[in-house]
């Protein structure tokens, strides 16, 4: 494995060009913070490597959010006329699940209508990145959950010239129903062919592999692979003023992300101590729903701010940070700054979320209001208690969850990956 240093500035060839799929429109959440910063850092080091490749609405959310990012080798794709600048709601995202629709209602012509265009969208993206990829030599790509969807065409090929990773981040599987798993496999049989055919699987966890095997997806035993940590940019994490009592919540505004059962707790605890200050960040399906009810409390200590570019600027001076995903937090981007930023965490006690929350940094709960309450109050109420859980979690996400072995790990899998396909 490639031992990189940030700091040095030095510059490495590779001799593997590499690719980096983050298609995906709508929301700029924690996967696509996650891989452009890596891919950033990754740049850094491997100038003459490595390639990103982007819908035309994730670049200018990048232009906006990273003036300073270094384009050079930021391709887009797609068609503009369907991106859409300063998305608050966008309900044709690719790969986004809506299990209330009961697909064996929807007439034939119209299912055929939703096949085929999909089919010629993820289609179309692929000949735009084969274009590239010839034109740089790129042998190995990596599709970021939805961005595997056009690199399926290189996947059915019997010989091909590139190594295929997918990297699998959904761990929302959980909520499916029996009587769904069938329109579930429908939807995304692309998902499962790239699950069982890529050369490597990249797992975020090990609770999303478990869950894909629970399924019956024939994962090869030489083709999973568990991401080691995450990471976010300490740069711009810091321990602020905290002497007034604040408490944050930010994430995709999205029922597993639980934002109602926040503006719940926040409102019971707003009543009872109205100088603790709440703010509540992100933007998704419930946006509307969410600031309506802010609105409607009518408590001004409830502070809704919607899509924030830069979260890091409120939790600098928050002292928790509230986190409370149906099926798992590990290992979000919002906790991880939050917790540079010296916050004591709050979090459901689900999933994978035990690798990086612990009595020393933080509080599990059940996703329970009754719960969220009293784990709040009683941060409020001592003070040295949560101090010190926040002083912890400053410490160990700059010990655990750094840029430099999360860039290694991607780019030792590069390389097999590139070593594995067909000549």
């Amino acid at each position: 494995m490639i031992k990189l240093s940030f700091l040095s500035g030095e510059k490495i060839n590779l001799n593997i060009n590499f690719g980096i799929i983050i298609n995906p429109v709508g929301t700029f959440g924690g996967a696509q913070r996650r891989f452009t910063n890596l891919f950033r850092d990754i740049y850094v080091k491997f100038p003459d490597n490595a390639y990103c490749f982007v819908s035309y609405d994730l670049l200018d959310k990048i232009k906006n959010i990273y003036p300073q990012y270094p384009l050079n080798n930021v391709i887009p794709i797609g068609k503009k006329e369907f991106q859409t600048k300063n998305v608050t709601v966008n309900k044709n995202t690719a790969g986004q699940k809506n299990y209330s629709k009961d697909i064996t209602k929807t007439s034939f012509l119209r299912k055929l209508y939703r096949y085929l265009k999909s089919y010629f969208t993820q289609y179309n993206l692929y000949k735009e990145i084969e274009k590239y990829r010839k034109e740089n030599n790129i042998r190995v790509l990596i599709g970021v959950y939805s961005g595997i969807l056009p690199l399926y065409f290189y996947l059915n090929k019997t010989k091909r010239k590139v190594g295929i990773v997918f990297c699998d981040m959904d761990s929302c599987f959980r909520d499916i129903l029996p009587k769904e798993k069938k329109y579930w496999y429908r939807k995304y049989s692309s998902f499962n062919y790239a699950l069982e055919n890529s050369d490597y699987v990249d797992f975020l966890s090990p609770f999303i592999l478990k869950g894909v095997k629970e399924r019956g997806m024939n994962i090869r035993e030489d083709s999973d692979s568990i991401t080691p940590c995450s990471f976010t940019d300490y740069s711009k994490c810091k321990i602020g003023d905290k002497s007034i009592f604040q408490v944050a919540f930010a994430g995709r505004l999205e029922k597993d992300k639980n934002p109602d059962l926040f503006l719940e707790a926040a409102i019971i605890l707003s009543k009872k101590y109205p100088e603790i200050l709440f703010h509540i960040m992100g933007e998704g399906r419930l946006s509307s729903d969410i600031k309506e009810k802010v609105n409607n409390s009518g408590l001004g200590n409830i502070i809704f701010h919607g899509f924030h570019p830069q979260p890091t600027e409120i939790l600098l001076d928050t002292s928790v940070f509230v986190s409370i995903q149906t099926t798992n937090n590990y290992p979000s981007q919002s906790v991880l700054e939050a917790m540079g930023c010296g916050n004591a965490i709050v979090a459901s006690d689900v999933g994978d979320t035990r690798m990086f929350i612990n009595k020393d940094n933080g509080i599990l709960i059940k996703p329970e209001v009754v719960e969220l309450v009293s784990a709040i109050e009683n941060l409020y109420v001592n003070k040295e208690f949560r101090e010190r859980l926040g002083k912890n979690a400053f410490s160990y996400v700059r010990e655990n969850h750094t840029i430099e072995k999360m860039a290694e790990y991607y780019v030792d899998l590069f390389k097999k990956a590139s070593s594995r396909f067909s000549k």
